[in-house]
């Protein structure tokens, strides 16, 4: 598997490293924190911005290399628009976009978050920074060649220049438990067939009990005996054994009522292959992609220790 990301928060007045991220909102001004890290550099960054005709929309992005009198290798000017308008999606979505920036090799980073007259809330650095994760996720776990001139992956670490670290650090405790689930979920259905069984599935679903879910694996005894005499003639098509994985966490008060998730999990869907068209057969193995998006929620509510009672299937 590719390199994995590392995100790290600092106070704003640290040093940036590597690649530098700033941001400036639709009236092209920069924060103050900005314009003190991009002072040596500040004039020539205007007149890129005047010859570009940068305008600072949400999403936007002007890419200066070696930016002339600033250590950055390279200075990435992000656009959010107005900046008293952005939601915890439009940070989620600037997080990608930041990442997206960000050149591969590249080891060390930096995102300084600071906008003109406005307080950017440690919720929403989270939302940044979950952003950035998830636009890092890559499944090359079986790739063993490359094309010409792609850079083999390298470990990048991202830092956040942020005013409140402590509180940030916080917010992103839920937040990269989220990130955690959504990325154990996309493995699974990435996984080929051959790999992902019934049984092997269900060993990785076992591996959420390190965050305390409850996991309990039903083998086809145990569904025979409960009457799925349908799921078993549905497994009867494969040598492989079914298997249906029940997962519980409890975090709330044993009175109250669990919420439950049920996810389809079939491995491979031979359901009318006589049938089906050869084009795209091997998009079959996703057929089991509401199991997956299960076990990684279970995961997600575990992790972040959601006060909820909830039961996955």
């Amino acid at each position: 598997m590719a390199e994995p990301l590392t995100i790290r928060f600092a106070k704003h007045g640290a040093a940036p490293k590597g690649v530098l991220i700033v941001l400036t909102d639709d009236t092209l001004t920069f924060g103050r924190e900005a314009q003190k890290q991009l002072k040596p550099g500040l004039e020539g960054v205007k007149r890129a911005i005047s010859a570009d005709q940068f305008k600072g929309r949400l999403s936007s992005t002007l890419d200066l290399i070696a930016p002339a009198n600033l250590d950055a290798s390279r200075l990435v000017i992000l656009g959010v628009g107005k900046g008293a308008d952005l939601k915890a999606a439009d940070y989620l979505k600037l997080g990608g976009v930041a990442f997206g920036k960000i050149p591969g090799g590249a080891r060390e980073a930096t995102i300084l978050v600071d906008l003109p007259g406005l307080k950017v809330s440690p919720d929403f650095v989270a939302e940044m920074a979950l952003g950035a994760r998830l636009r890092s996720y890559v499944f090359d776990r079986y790739k063993t060649k490359r094309k010409e001139g792609e850079a083999e992956p390298v470990a990048l670490t991202l830092t956040f220049l942020v005013a409140d670290e402590a509180g940030t650090r916080r917010a992103w405790s839920a937040g990269e438990a989220l990130a955690d689930g959504v990325v154990l979920a996309r493995n699974l259905v990435n996984e080929p067939s051959n790999v992902l069984d019934p049984a092997e599935f269900a060993r990785r679903a076992q591996e959420l009990t390190s965050v305390g879910v409850d996991v309990e694996v039903l083998g086809d005894a145990e569904l025979a005996e409960l009457g799925m005499g349908a799921l078993l003639g549905v497994g009867q098509g494969s040598i492989k054994e079914s298997r249906v994985v029940v997962m519980r966490w409890n975090g709330a008060d044993a009175k109250t009522q669990p919420v439950a998730f049920i996810g389809k999990g079939v491995t491979f869907d031979t359901g009318g292959i006589s049938i089906k068209p050869a084009a795209g057969m091997e998009d079959m193995k996703g057929d089991m992609g509401g199991a997956a998006c299960v076990t990684g929620l279970m995961y997600a509510l575990a992790a972040r220790k959601a006060k909820v009672n909830a039961v996955g299937v």
